[in-house]
């Protein structure tokens, strides 16, 4: 996750690493948590640089995510666990 910070009119960026984690009725990282029917979309944009964004639409807003790997099957996990809630 990123976080811009501004202070004395300078921008600091900081990047945090955390982990989302796919429980049976929520999604979680660090400091968010998303029941799964608060989930409206997950998709995936890569990057020309070493990594790509994973971007969690909610109820609640658009959560981007920095990711080192294609999330293509977490993707996919969470998208079955959305279905079976329904």
């Amino acid at each position: 996750m990123i976080t811009r910070k501004i202070e004395w009119e300078e921008q600091h960026i900081i990047e945090h690493e955390s982990y989302l984690h796919l429980y049976p009725q929520k999604l979680t990282d660090a400091s968010n948590e998303f029941h799964l029917n608060e989930i409206l979309d997950l998709s995936y944009k890569e990057s020309i640089k070493s990594f790509g964004l994973l971007y969690v639409h909610t109820t609640k807003g658009l959560f981007p995510y920095k990711v080192r790997e294609n999330p293509l099957t977490f993707i996919r996990q969470v998208e079955e666990k959305i279905k079976e809630m329904k």
